[in-house]
């Protein structure tokens, strides 16, 4: 089989697992170790946790290293060590649920999930509505096909005009509109939008020639172009600003939010925390210092309109 055909058919497979496993349950393999409960942050969990001894996490498990289903069809990533390390400080089993991304912060609105955690951007925008307990930096990239024939560089300029590809829900759409609004400053054409409702679909589209690049969690981009064996380039842009992630709970979820971030604390103390980044080679976004709705409480740099941004 050619290599192109390699690389569809194991990015398809990777988004079908993750749609069969939408809705069900993945049970974790929780240890109960007495010795690490924290018994007053399993008190601040919500009575209902306590009782069922499992605290519900919905994800996406489309986005390696931070969550995906192996070859097994479990859910894993450094998303995951996470959880898992943070359960027996809380007490309680950790169950994560693969939905769509757009479903997560609803999902947590509604009550389906206790929280959710995919790499998921901590802004201002959703914080009116969910509340975060960030644990990592985060960093974006725009992602091409390895024979980049449009020669797209660090200049974000060399995107107007371009298609690009953007998934339903995500902070990349708001990026997409800061790309297109920086090229007509400089009076050329915006980029031409298209969402897509995984990130599947999307790589589909790049694979096909549907779209000419694509914006990616920078971690994700490169674990896609090793998996693929170089067949994407992963560029930076000075467009593309460094966030944080955060676990997302219920905007009323105080409880559940201080639970959590003990439990995060409680993991970078022992070393638990750096060596699960160290394992996935993220010890660059590693997070010293985790904390509730960082984006308001120590905001980081935005980026602004800059035309080629000094290229």
């Amino acid at each position: 089989m050619p290599k192109s055909r390699v690389v569809t058919a194991t990015l398809s497979l990777l988004a079908a697992t993750a749609l069969l496993l939408s809705g069900c349950g993945a049970e974790a393999d929780t240890s109960k170790d007495s010795a690490l409960l924290v018994p007053k942050l399993n008190e601040l969990l919500p009575q209902k946790v306590r009782d069922a001894g499992v605290l519900n996490v919905g994800t996406d498990p489309q986005y390696p290293p931070c969550d995906f289903t192996n070859q097994s069809g479990q859910i894993d990533g450094f998303n995951h060590d996470i959880l898992m390390a943070m359960a027996p400080r809380l007490g309680v089993d950790i169950r994560q649920q693969a939905i769509a991304f757009d479903g997560l912060l609803p999902g947590v609105q509604s009550g389906r999930f206790d929280a959710a955690m995919e790499c998921i951007t901590d802004n201002l925008e959703r914080q009116k509505t969910v509340k975060f307990v960030d644990y990592a930096y985060a960093t974006k990239s725009v992602i091409t096909t390895s024979e980049n024939k449009h020669g797209i560089t660090k200049n974000p300029l060399t995107t107007c005009g371009l298609k690009a590809g953007v998934q339903t829900g995500t902070e990349f759409v708001e990026d997409a509109k800061l790309f297109s609004k920086n090229c007509e400053s400089e009076g050329k054409d915006a980029l031409q939008i298209t969402n897509f409702p995984t990130a599947g679909d999307q790589n589909t589209a790049l694979q096909s020639g549907r779209i000419d690049f694509a914006f990616t969690n920078t971690a994700t981009g490169v674990w896609q172009a090793k998996a693929s064996g170089g067949q994407f380039e992963i560029i930076p842009s000075p467009l593309l600003s460094r966030t944080y992630v955060g676990i997302v709970v219920g905007l009323e979820a105080d409880g559940t939010a201080k639970a959590l971030l003990g439990a995060l604390e409680a993991i970078i103390e022992d070393g638990t925390y750096d060596k699960i980044m160290s394992k996935w080679d993220l010890k660059d976004i590693a997070l010293d210092k985790p904390g509730i709705n960082l984006a308001t409480e120590r905001p980081l740099e935005l980026p602004k309109v800059c035309g080629a941004c000094g290229s």
